[in-house]
């Protein structure tokens, strides 16, 4: 079947779902500018191993789609290589699922070149067992894009997708090399890092904006924000690095966040991280996307290292149930409630971004002379809030640092034979 009343640009498309929770597809959808045009509802455990839908059901699609024709079908799942093969060449229409809705829509936002290698990546990975069935099931003639001519054509063609993956490994592995280098420059000239992160469209790009003089776009749709954006705290002496981050998704494949593993380390990397959380949505809403966040950031990320931001706080309700649920379920540091577009809060999250990286416990010792000295006082640059190295006779250091370092500095003061002044 060819559906003839649509134009090959046409962006209209219709659901096929197998329970009613759509509201995150049908924002997937909006955010890749497709035109929804209806809904196709089978209510069932699980997918057919076959055909997605069942038998009966997808009869019933066809006889709508000769109907009311659209030029592709979104499907509220993931398909596997044999129904995709399947649902196309029976209903004759492209039919695609959630991942690759979401890659359709990294394609469009990848502005960066190290992003851009991420999505080709992930697309590589994703498109290869489907053009596995379909070059297994192809017929001579029948299915011409798919390379027809033989198995020496097909070899050629895995050869050549398998060269061009190790090519973009071999840049994002250079790219990765470079994030790490910068970030140990940061550290060795005293910045601290914060990552903004959390579920798509939160709000963190709002957030950047409010907390930095950044001007990062702002939409109000999904993956807005694919590349890092980095842009000091204002107001505070203390050089703080806020870094905005890839939102968050749950269900999405292994491949797909390691595809994204260099941006998602920034998370990772981070001295403190700002979890934020979209306290405008339902509440079983916010319950399963701290969850989903939850599964991405343990056990890679300390609990004491996150501050939960609920922002939205100017269209929320149940607040209170919300920051009880939150805290429920994820042991952070601190919760707090703020609104990015009118500023409530704002203050009191700098004031706990900056309490972070307080050096609280005054030190004054001397040093001898000695080969280990350097390199004790270069660790302490990296470490706590050096205010003065006097040489002399010795070398005398007045410092400020965190509670939990003051017994190892000590210990390493008497091993290099020094005093305290």
């Amino acid at each position: 079947m060819k559906n003839k009343n649509f134009r090959k640009d046409d962006s209209s498309v219709a659901i096929i779902t197998l329970n009613e929770d759509l509201s995150e597809l049908e924002d997937l959808a909006g955010s890749a500018g497709y035109d929804v045009r209806y809904e196709i509802i089978q209510r069932r455990n699980r997918p057919n191993s076959k055909t997605f839908v069942g038998k009966g059901k997808l009869e019933e699609v066809k006889e709508l789609l000769a109907s009311r024709p659209v030029a592709a079908l979104l499907f509220n799942g993931e398909l596997k290589p044999s129904q995709h093969y399947l649902l196309e060449s029976q209903l004759g229409v492209e039919c695609i699922d959630r991942i690759r809705l979401v890659l359709n829509i990294f394609s469009t936002r990848a502005s960066s070149r190290e992003s851009q290698l991420q999505v080709l990546r992930a697309k590589l990975i994703y498109e290869i067992p489907l053009l596995r069935e379909w070059i297994h099931n192809a017929k001579g003639g029948e299915h011409p894009g798919f390379l027809g001519g033989g198995a020496y054509e097909t070899d050629a063609y895995y050869e050549l997708i398998r060269h061009q993956l190790s090519r973009i490994d071999s840049e994002l592995h250079k790219l990765d090399v470079n994030h790490h280098l910068r970030r140990k420059q940061r550290q060795k000239r005293g910045f601290s890092t914060v990552a903004i992160a959390g579920y798509t469209n939160a709000g963190k790009s709002s957030l950047l904006n409010t907390l930095t003089l950044e001007k990062v776009l702002v939409e109000d749709r999904l993956f807005s924000t694919l590349a890092t954006t980095t842009g000091r705290l204002e107001g505070e002496n203390k050089p703080i690095l806020m870094t905005d981050t890839i939102g968050f998704m749950g269900d999405l494949p292994h491949f797909l966040i390691e595809s994204f593993k260099s941006t998602i380390d920034e998370v990772y990397f981070a001295d403190l991280v700002l979890l934020v959380i979209d306290a405008s949505d339902p509440l079983d809403e916010v319950k399963r996307k701290i969850e989903t966040s939850r599964d991405i950031l343990f056990p890679e990320v300390d609990a004491s290292s996150i501050v939960i931001v609920l922002n939205k706080k100017d269209t929320a309700s149940e607040l209170a149930a919300k920051t009880a649920l939150v805290r429920d379920a994820l042991p952070a540091r601190e919760v707090l409630a703020v609104s990015a577009r009118t500023g409530q809060g704002i203050q009191e999250l700098k004031k706990a971004i900056a309490s972070t990286f307080q050096y609280p416990v005054e030190m004054r010792f001397r040093l001898p002379h000695g080969p280990n000295a350097e390199p004790f006082l270069s660790s302490l640059y990296n470490s706590t809030e050096v205010v003065q190295v006097k040489y002399g006779d010795g070398i005398e250091v007045h410092l400020f640092c965190q509670e939990k370092d003051h017994a190892n500095i000590v210990n390493q003061v008497v091993a290099l034979n020094g005093q305290a002044i």
